[in-house]
């Protein structure tokens, strides 16, 4: 959880905690596309905390809670706007001259990584001074990213290549491409890294790969998967499917497809709150989030965002 210094109590048999009105841990920061705006929700109770207007093209979203930061990717606008989670305010927008779309933060939050989606490379900057301090081509239309739990390696999903590049971040290199099926986009990783989790939009599956071995299986999933996310135990994987709109339950112990669960239309983000145990995605057509009890694999709620709501990347503030 995000900690500042002062004094705050505990709500919901200490779910979150609230400063000011401001809820931490188990806060979602849903972008909404159409609507150049940014939802911010308490998952505990599903209300709507604020709505942040960030600038045309709200895209991806990265949270990095040891900084109390919310990075925003504006594609329309070419910039990173930056969010101050005990305020919930903009505090900084970056300019980027290109198409920022994917966004992830090191395990540090000291360096914050986007794609430029037109220019096939990953932009870095420093969290601290917002400068950049490098960057690397990786391959057409990079989409999803994320880092290894070591802060070592950065993998990127290049879409247009059907591959998953991966960079040494010392030595700022591409140290070697694994191949996917067609249109790899959203991934994750398991808790210890050594499994990556890439869907392949246009072959309606997921990429397995050993991160260790570079050895991958396939595994089918619903119509046109976008994002994935993990259980913490690392036992289950939930796929948003566009064009299903659904989400498809892989039990990981089997890779079978365990059960696919309807949401609302067009579910893209999806992420697992750790600690609520509910998934959430982020739905394009219906404007909407929908919650699953991660017990029961039964939606339990539906809240109302902006307009075309994506939440590309990591969106929930957890402990």
């Amino acid at each position: 959880m995000f900690k500042i210094k002062s004094i705050f109590f505990a709500v919901t048999a200490g779910i979150s905690c609230i400063y000011s009105g401001v809820i931490f841990a188990g806060t979602s920061y849903v972008s909404n596309q159409a609507d150049g705006s940014v939802s911010v929700i308490n998952n505990a109770n599903y209300h709507i905390i604020k709505t942040i207007y960030t600038g045309k093209g709200a895209v991806g979203v990265a949270v990095a809670a040891k900084i109390g930061k919310v990075f925003i990717t504006n594609v329309d606008a070419q910039t990173v706007s930056v969010i101050d989670v005990a305020t919930n305010n903009i505090v900084r927008t970056i300019n980027i001259n290109g198409s920022p779309v994917g966004v992830t933060v090191s395990p540090d939050n000291k360096v914050l990584y986007v794609a430029d989606w037109y220019a096939d490379k990953i932009i870095a900057f420093d969290t601290n001074t917002y400068t950049i301090k490098h960057e690397i081509i990786v391959g057409k239309a990079p989409a999803g990213l994320i880092v290894s739990p070591d802060g070592k390696t950065l993998y990127v999903a290049t879409r247009d290549s059907n591959q998953i590049a991966t960079i040494n971040i010392l030595s700022n290199k591409v140290e070697k491409r694994f191949d996917t099926q067609k249109h790899p986009f959203g991934i994750t990783l398991n808790h210890n890294g050594s499994k990556l989790f890439a869907v392949n939009v246009y072959n309606n599956s997921i990429s397995i790969i050993d991160t260790k071995t570079n050895v991958s299986q396939i595994i089918k999933v619903g119509d046109h998967p976008y994002c994935v996310t993990i259980s913490p135990d690392d036992r289950y994987l939930y796929v948003s499917n566009t064009q299903g709109d659904d989400v498809s339950i892989v039990d990981l112990t089997t890779n079978i497809v365990i059960k696919t669960v309807s949401v609302g239309g067009n579910p893209e983000g999806i992420q697992y709150d750790n600690k609520l145990k509910r998934v959430y995605t982020a739905n394009w057509l219906d404007d909407s989030v929908s919650v699953i009890d991660a017990n029961t694999n039964e939606v339990v709620q539906t809240i109302k965002t902006g307009k075309q709501s994506r939440a590309f990347g990591n969106f929930i503030l957890q402990d």
